[in-house]
């Protein structure tokens, strides 16, 4: 069992980690006087926009803790 917990948290740091190197970029990319001018509005693009990019890692994620859930129910049984 602890096996199946150790991979499954490798998965989800390496989706973790790639969504990371990519919000640091984003940061990088705000434009501060559309910020400033309509704050949610903006944050709200670039929320969606970073869902957008990362749709794989998030699918993969998904698809990583349903897989990880089945396996502990049918070790704990």
């Amino acid at each position: 069992m602890a096996q199946l917990v150790y991979n499954y948290l490798d998965d989800i740091d390496e989706l973790k980690d790639t969504a990371k190197e990519n919000a640091n970029k984003i940061l990088e990319a705000i434009d501060m006087d559309e910020l400033l001018s309509d704050p949610e509005g903006y944050l709200l693009r670039l929320g969606v926009e970073f869902a957008r990019l990362h749709i794989k890692e998030i699918e993969k994620a998904e698809k990583a803790g349903t897989k990880f859930g089945e396996q502990v129910v049918a070790n704990s049984s």
